[in-house]
């Protein structure tokens, strides 16, 4: 008898000690300010979580028992707060999408709670205008593959499926150049990038060289003057269907437009640099490049003054296994990929470095 009575004790003393050394969560606050909300979680005590973030839902589950003080309240964005205490897991409703939530947590320290917090947007982040610009059309075929391939019509295949990628995210908004089989001047790309206020232009390209074992990706952004003989004959080939000249930046009147135009050329050329980089870093891990895969060239189709540029050879029609490739949906597909998650990290650091 007594020893029933010591083990009743002892798993007494085991639950409430439990209880006793359980978190307690203590309150919920809001905040806000002119670009984002935040929600504040006060807990009595350090404590270790992982969360869930869902286009109208965030889970956030903790690694020690809570207990809920109190019953949540919620603001005008919020459907519902519920505490599942079994899982010690908070779970938070919203009425719309939420956009850049970032949720950290704050220690004890000096202050009388550790705190969970939690900021968002409501609002959507004006999206990104990506124009994609298919190589060729009509009667301009671009490159003839060695087994007839057209580059006109893979630049028109690999850009309505980069459309079709680039439409799984709400923050871009893409405009091709051209979504059938027509003939347009290269100014005419340009203009319709300059008309659409883009934020990038990705001009798709398939390359053709006399050497037939000469292959992979390369990358071009502009410059007055091309990195080797190859990049120049190849700009001089893509530039002789227009015949409009390049753009003459010495007949501005004024010294000082020249200054300010001259900078903002520099700044963009600074950008199609930069987002070269992150494609390459995409590709690279799955795809082949060539060896000095970021080149410079004059296309007429990278001279927009504030709009940055690259210009994609996606491969080399003159090649029996880029050819093959190229035409091929798994190649495709994965290029396409690739490029959009190039283009989201290009614009994650963007936002991150301003």
């Amino acid at each position: 008898m007594k020893l029933i009575i010591k083990t009743i004790i002892y798993f007494l003393f085991f639950f409430y000690s439990s209880e006793l050394f359980s978190l307690e969560i203590k309150n919920v606050r809001f905040g806000s300010n002119a670009d984002a909300k935040r929600i504040v979680f006060d807990i009595s005590n350090d404590v270790t979580f992982k969360y869930k973030v869902l286009e109208k839902k965030i889970e956030i589950k903790f690694d020690k028992k809570l207990i809920l003080e109190k019953p949540f309240k919620t603001n005008e964005d919020l459907k519902e707060i519920n505490f599942d205490k079994t899982n010690n897991l908070i779970i938070l409703t919203f009425k719309r999408n939420i956009h850049s939530p970032n949720i950290y947590f704050l220690k004890k320290k000096n202050n009388k709670y550790a705190r969970v917090v939690i900021d968002y947007k409501n609002k959507q982040k004006k999206r990104k205008i990506v124009v994609v610009d298919p190589g060729h059309g009509g009667r301009d075929s671009g490159a003839v593959g060695i087994t007839k391939q057209l580059e006109k019509n893979i630049t028109l295949k690999v850009a309505l499926l980069l459309k079709k990628e680039f439409r799984k995210y709400d923050e871009f908004h893409v405009i091709l150049t051209r979504e059938k089989d027509v003939y347009l001047k290269l100014r005419e790309r340009t203009k319709i990038a300059k008309n659409s206020n883009a934020d990038i232009f990705i001009s798709l390209h398939a390359d053709f060289n006399k050497n037939r074992r000469t292959r992979g990706i390369s990358l071009y952004t502009l410059s007055e003057k091309a990195s080797d003989r190859e990049a120049e004959d190849l700009a001089r080939r893509e530039n002789r269907s227009d015949f409009l000249g390049n753009v003459d930046l010495t007949s501005e009147s004024s010294e000082v437009t020249n200054i300010l135009i001259d900078l903002t050329k520099r700044e963009t050329l600074n950008q199609s640099s930069h987002l070269v980089n992150f494609l390459i870093k995409d590709i690279k891990s799955e795809m082949n490049l060539l060896k000095r895969a970021h080149r410079f060239a004059g296309f007429t189709v990278l001279k927009s003054l504030d709009i940055p540029s690259v210009l994609i050879e996606m491969g080399y029609l003159s090649n029996k296994e880029d050819s093959k490739l190229l035409v091929s949906n798994s190649y495709q597909k994965k290029i396409t990929s690739n490029i959009v998650k190039a283009v989201k990290n290009y614009f994650d650091w963007i936002e991150n470095n301003n």
